[in-house]
């Protein structure tokens, strides 16, 4: 049971998905995540030492 309805605005229809920016590939993820990563592993030893 909902208690409260989503009042739907009329400027700005949350159903309807606009493609403005293209999909990030697989490639450009695993470097982010490399790059994340070595950040972190620097950060890291930065603070052993």
């Amino acid at each position: 049971m909902k208690l409260f309805k989503k009042a739907q605005n009329c400027l700005f229809v949350e159903e309807e998905r606009y493609k403005w920016a293209a999909k990030k590939s697989t490639m450009s993820r695993h470097l982010i995540t490399v790059s994340v990563l070595c950040l972190l592993t620097a950060f890291l030893f930065s603070m052993l030492r």
